[in-house]
């Protein structure tokens, strides 16, 4: 096995379970709570809109962060979706909306929507069940006429979505299925949730839901903002959308079981991210964090210098001799040397766990290669740390 070949085999964090991330992480120079503090909370879940880049080194902590950020966020009340560039291929806007909507739960988010409604448009606040069943609890609990309760509370649900900034058909989607749920129209719930989730219909199905068109480039963009208003009314918070392995589109080999960017695809997610970055403004309650190894991604020929209209975006802004964690370009790295106090914890946490299918204990014998320079610190001292350890006699595994 060639030294290549060994060092892309070190365990980095797709490999654990949530309880290693939760319990190894250890937050450089207080990033995640910054962003969180000054963005998370009172800014994005206020009606604005953000994008975030974190570059690093391979082995400086990117997924850990990511993945930890996410689980966080998550708690705090924001719907998260993880597309991962080495492994699904988005290289368009309608593919982000697609990868993001398809981790959505569309019955959960449309029945508290609808639900919200039934509270505050209708005046029923001490209903707690699904929506299919609420005629019914009218008619037994209030002795209410199904037929002008189905009325009142179709006028209800069309004067709320009238008051939604959403994209015209992702309202015309969200009313048929809610008619579907009060008994207006004959259930066919599946179509709805489909084109939702961004897949294609024939016309016959898209008819049933009551748009036009599938989700295209030129709606994506509307559709994206309009899930993130969604998950704000319904979770009062927004959308996190993480995207992992930028790096991957400026790989210039076909590697099997990696999905392949030509120019044409790897300007096109440039072109996407230029677009979250300029439209953030008008895309409230949606935060987007991308992330990727420094060198490809810096390169003139295929990283993001390759594409002026997003590198002028991201190299213009103000350069300091100390860390701006208000910067949209983030180097993890760079958040590491500032603080080597933070290794010391990054090896206090990393003391119990046992290495899972790692180079270090190869049958074969075979050299195990060595972690230079150009792997971020954070490997380095965890690698380092189970070179030095006895593994054997019970130590805790994962």
């Amino acid at each position: 096995m060639s030294d290549t070949q060994v060092k892309s085999a070190w365990p980095d964090a797709s490999w654990w379970s949530d309880a290693v991330i939760q319990d190894t992480f250890v937050d450089p120079l207080g990033l995640e709570k910054f962003w969180f503090q000054w963005y998370l909370d009172g800014f994005v879940d206020q009606g604005h809109g953000k994008l975030k880049c974190l570059l690093g080194r391979p082995g400086s902590g990117k997924t850990h962060f990511l993945r930890h950020f996410g689980m966080m966020a998550r708690q705090a009340g924001y719907q998260v979706a993880m597309v991962n560039f080495a492994e699904v291929k988005v290289a368009a806007i309608e593919d982000l909306y697609r990868a993001a909507a398809q981790q959505m739960d569309w019955d959960d988010l449309l029945s508290r929507l609808l639900l919200h409604i039934i509270a505050t448009e209708l005046g029923y606040p001490d209903f707690s069940g699904h929506p299919k069943e609420f005629v019914a609890w009218g008619e037994n609990t209030r002795q209410l006429t199904p037929t002008f309760l189905r009325r009142d509370l179709r006028e209800a649900i069309d004067r709320y979505l009238k008051r939604t900034d959403w994209h015209p058909e992702f309202r015309l989607a969200v009313r048929t299925w809610m008619q579907e749920q009060v008994g207006d129209l004959a259930p066919n719930e599946s179509a709805v949730v489909a084109w939702l989730r961004g897949e294609k219909l024939g016309a016959a199905q898209r008819k049933s839901v009551g748009v036009r068109s599938n989700v295209t480039r030129r709606t994506a963009r509307a559709l994206l903002a309009s899930l993130a208003s969604l998950t704000h009314r319904t979770f009062g918070k927004g959308l996190l959308v993480l995207m992992d392995n930028l790096h991957a589109i400026a790989s210039g080999t076909k590697t099997e079981g990696q999905p392949y960017y030509t120019k044409m695809a790897r300007d096109q997610v440039y072109e996407m991210i230029r677009e979250l970055i300029d439209e953030s403004p008008f895309t409230p309650y949606l935060v987007t964090i991308v992330a990727g190894n420094t060198d490809p991604l810096v390169q003139v020929r295929k990283g993001i210098p390759s594409y002026p209209a997003l590198w002028e975006r991201l190299e213009s802004e103000v350069q300091s001799a100390y860390v701006n964690r208000f910067a949209d370009l983030m180097d993890l790295d760079t958040l590491w040397d500032g603080d080597e106090a933070l290794l010391a914890d990054l090896t206090h946490h990393w003391e119990g766990v046992k290495p899972l299918a790692s180079p270090l204990n190869r049958p074969d014998g075979e050299p195990t290669g060595v972690l230079g320079l150009e792997w971020g610190k954070p490997r380095r001292t965890v690698m380092e740390l189970w070179e030095n350890s006895d593994w054997e006699g019970g130590q805790p595994t994962w």
